[in-house]
């Protein structure tokens, strides 16, 4: 971007706008100006391969765990069972090959059996039995030993997540130590040595070690507070700071967000940096400036004296500084003012005259102690996070994506310079020495690696074809052609038998935007029915709106066949009736089956053309028409015979409040022009992934529909699965799969199956490099990265792929895992242009999206259901089967 930065350097800079910043920048909006320095990498190809390593798994532990144990699970599944296949075959197709960098750094691991692994046992036992509710209290008990001994316990040198299990970086000096609780009770906890961890075999245990040696050693850095999973820092940096006309002094603290994943490579840890709002001013400044407790309440707090982080739960106006305060050690009772007991506990960054008002109210933490610690001097309290009011201002939310966002080369920058400690430096050397001494070493490089570029498909109108490569805009184009002022024909029409109009208004902006909706849909092939037949409620409240609704079901119904009716209504600027309008018309729609298409029009927009436009392309989507085809210009698998399916979940409240999961499924009649069966079914609250039953039973009536619509059995069957988490991996590789092959085996014995599953949201960033150095762009629609270093060592093939175009900030590529397939003529850049192919069907947008478009049609449509039904049954009408009535 071009514009003018303010700062002193010789340095260049990239930046974000106008404000304070070092070196010298160009860039429009606003947000600060970044001196860009070297950015380091390192290639694939010199890193040597650990050989036995079989490392899977995130920094988070329980999820790390449990997607280790499924992995294996998974895998010795298929292996007794020989018709399951998980191995895609290598192809030698030549595409497009570019340079980039991710944000992946090689990890090194021990090599000897260095760690000890201790059993852990307390005494009298009742006092701190093996419990749940206990875990925190073993937690605290354990590495409080490194107080108050003789021999204290190095608390850098164990790893205890308060089970029976400790590992230490040594053997341990002492085995019994004494420990005296709050309370005044006394006790012992026993260490007695089990075994030696090896590390040339990769276990879940080792995930939950190197998790917390990780996080210790960020703890480390000066001035980092963990909030969350993640570790921010709190470091001054006039290049985050700014002030607001409406919430005054702010700041942006940068944190560090990563997780391992396993590589034919070794290990890699996928590090990304992200960003938080902090106030510079202290809770009792912001009091004084005239800010409700309530926009306080609820929200992070950070304590500026030592860091530690907590969620406030009340501002006390009648407890202050001075009042009184009783409290323990070690069983003795002691009591103070809140004031002296800071000064006490912390004399090195507290003085007695500090107080800046002996009455200012005090910070409550939400309930973890039953006492009167959990109050907090509020001059020394600054809240973190945005509030609600915050969140819906959308001048400050603009004005946050701006600063936030940054360019690649930015982001690159602070991948490397922010979230990863530079050696070398004294300040984090502290860092590097505890990684050293579990006998871990991270390199701090960029991982620099080759990506293809795979070639787009084309898509077709009736009358032309766009191949948008040759566009300006990668990964979009337009129904309207400005160059020819010509508007392209839907590649399949739909056929409206009558559609009425329900308006307050028929007149100024309402009267514009009817009569460019009908000229724009001939434009684009089909009419309206004979027009739209206009019905007038008596006012904007929802009961005269639904009255007229009521009146045209009454009459002609939603239609039959392919001859539907259509209702269009102008939404009122004001609902001022109780109840949600919209929520009360799509909830009509579930149950008559009457396609409407809601639309809000702004009176002060000079021209209603665009969106009229847009709600032509909706409208044909809905009404069973095809807005456009996507043919495939690479290496994929044939269209006909080929049935995509995709399959997502939403999580949303029944009608008496509860909470329950829907699962919507979409199957493709012809993956060119998306013609689709789809349905959406209520899952059990306990295990929804684990009910197999409405599962296969949708299944069955999906492939049914395709014998229906075609004559014959799919030839090749790819199910996209979205809307897996981490710790669900086992229940979908060894049950999902194994239920739709049993099926398909019963229903079309001689249908190959691939199941594939997708994440949308994942750490890894992409960096294509250019001509110029250290300068950083986002790949391009149809980038794929895959090879040694991403795919992992279980044997379940994966790839990264960048389906859409990003301006503003970095892209975020999907993961694509397989984990079953048994199509002889699928081949990994088969499997990949499919991938990008489903990306470009999505009927609610000129271009490509972020994820397959059977995935999000099924994710769509099971919102849509669980959003705006009335009744816990969403008894999902057979008429709605096909056509995009959600959109």
């Amino acid at each position: 971007g071009k514009g003018k930065g303010k700062g002193k350097g010789k340095g260049k800079g990239e930046g974000k706008g106008k404000g304070k910043g070092k070196g010298k920048g160009k860039g429009k909006g606003k947000g600060p100006d970044y001196k860009i320095g070297a950015i380091e990498h390192c290639k694939v190809e010199d890193l040597v391969p650990p050989g036995t390593t079989e490392y899977y798994g995130a920094l988070d532990m329980d999820s790390a765990v449990r997607r280790q144990l499924s992995m294996m699970k998974i895998k010795d599944e298929m292996e007794e069972n020989q018709d399951l296949q998980w191995q895609i075959p290598r192809d030698q197709v030549q595409v497009e090959e570019s340079e980039a960098l991710v944000n992946y750094f090689p990890v090194t691991l021990p090599k000897k059996e260095v760690h000890v692994v201790y059993s852990v046992r307390f005494e009298p036992e009742e006092l701190v039995p093996l419990a749940d509710e206990k875990t925190k209290l073993r937690i605290a008990l354990v590495m409080g030993l490194d107080r108050g001994a003789e021999d204290p316990l190095d608390t850098q040198k164990v790893v205890y997540h308060g089970g029976p299990t400790l590992f230490a970086a040594e053997p341990l000096k002492k085995l019994s130590w004494d420990f005296t609780m709050r309370d005044g009770s006394k006790g012992t906890v026993h260490f007695q040595e089990t075994r030696r961890m090896r590390w040339d075999k990769i276990e879940p245990e080792h995930i939950a070690v190197f998790s917390d040696v990780y996080q210790k050693a960020m703890r480390t850095l000066p001035n980092r507070a963990k909030i969350g999973r993640t570790t921010y820092d709190l470091t001054p940096n006039e290049q985050f700071e700014w002030e607001h006309q409406l919430y005054g002094k702010l700041k942006l603290i940068p944190g560090a967000t990563g997780k391992l994943v396993s590589t034919d490579k070794g290990p890699m840890l996928n590090l990304d940096v992200t960003f938080r709002v902090k106030h510079q001013e202290s809770v009792y400044e912001m009091l004084q400036q005239g800010v409700h407790p309530k926009d306080i309440i609820k929200r992070t707090a950070i304590i500026s004296y030592n860091n530690r982080v907590f969620p406030i739960k009340d501002i006390d106006m009648k407890t202050s500084p001075m009042s009184k305060l009783q409290y323990k050690v070690k069983g003795e009772d002691r009591e103070d003012t809140f004031f002296d007991y800071l000064v006490k506990k912390y004399p090195a960054k507290i003085k007695a005259g500090d107080c800046v008002d002996s009455q200012q109210p005090m910070v409550v933490e939400k309930d973890k102690r039953h006492d009167q610690l959990n109050h907090y001097v509020s001059q020394y309290v600054y809240v973190c996070g945005m509030s609600d009011k915050m969140k819906g201002d959308y001048t400050f939310m603009t004005d946050i994506r701006q600063r936030v966002g940054g360019s690649p080369t930015i982001r690159a920058y602070l991948t490397q310079q922010l979230v990863l400690p530079k050696k070398g430096d004294p300040s984090t050397q502290r860092f590097w020495d505890l990684l050293q001494m579990w006998g871990f070493d991270l390199s701090s490089k960029l991982l620099q690696l080759k990506t293809k570029v795979l070639p787009a498909p084309t898509v077709r109108f009736q009358d032309a074809e766009v191949q948008w490569p040759g566009t300006e805009t990668p990964g979009k184009w337009e129904v309207f052609e400005f160059a020819t002022r010509t508007t392209h024909r839907m590649k399949v029409t739909p056929r409206i038998k009558r559609a009425f109009l329900i308006c307050e208004d028929n007149r100024g902006a309402t009267q514009q935007f009817t009569k460019a909706l009908e000229m724009k849909c001939r434009d684009m092939g089909f009419s309206l029915g004979a027009g739209l037949e206009l019905h007038r409620p008596r006012s904007s409240w929802k009961e005269d709106y639904m009255r007229e609704l009521q009146a045209i079901n009454d009459t002609v119904g939603p239609g039959d066949g392919q001859d539907r009716n259509l209702v269009v209504i102008v939404m009122p600027e004001k609902d001022e009736s109780e109840g949600n309008l919209y929520t009360t018309i799509k909830n009509m729609t579930l149950k008559t089956s009457i396609v409407t298409q809601c639309v809000l029009i702004n009176p002060n927009q000079k021209s209603q053309g665009t969106k009229a436009q847009m709600t032509g392309v909706q409208i044909c989507a809905k009404m069973r028409g095809t807005p456009w085809e996507v043919e495939s210009n690479g290496v994929s698998l044939k269209a006909k015979g080929t049935m995509v399916l995709g399959i997502d979940f939403h999580h949303s409240k029944s009608g008496d409040g509860e909470i329950c999961t829907l699962m919507g499924m979409v199957a493709t009649m012809n993956m060119t022009t998306m013609e689709v069966w789809q349905k959406a079914v209520e899952m059990p609250r306990e295990n929804p992934v684990a009910d197999t039953q409405n599962l296969t039973e949708t299944f069955k009536e999906a492939l049914q529909a395709y014998k229906a619509y075609n004559g014959t059995c799919p030839e090749r069957l790819v199910v996209f699965r979205n809307g897996i988490g981490e710790s669900q991996f086992l229940e979908v590789g060894a049950k999902e799969v194994r239920f739709l092959h049993d099926e398909l085996g019963d229903q079309c014995p001689d249908t190959q199956l691939c199941f594939l599953l997708t994440y949308k949201n994942n750490k890894a960033r992409i960096f294509t490099t250019t001509n110029r150095e250290y300068e950083y762009v986002n790949p391009t629609p149809g980038t794929v990265l895959d090879g040694e270093a991403i795919s992992n060592k279980n044997g379940f093939y994966e790839f990264l792929l960048v389906p859409q175009v990003v301006t503003q900030g970095c892209v975020t590529p999907i993961r694509v895992v397989c984990l079953h397939n048994s199509i002889q003529t699928l081949c990994v850049t088969g499997l990949q242009q499919l991938t990008f192919q489903m990306c470009h069907s999505f009927f609610n947008w000129f271009g490509t999206i972020k994820m397959p478009a059977p995935c999000e049609y099924a994710g769509r449509m099971a919102k849509f259901i669980g959003d705006h039904r009335l009744n816990k049954d969403p008894k999902f009408p057979e008429d709605l089967a096909s056509g995009f009535y959600y959109l």
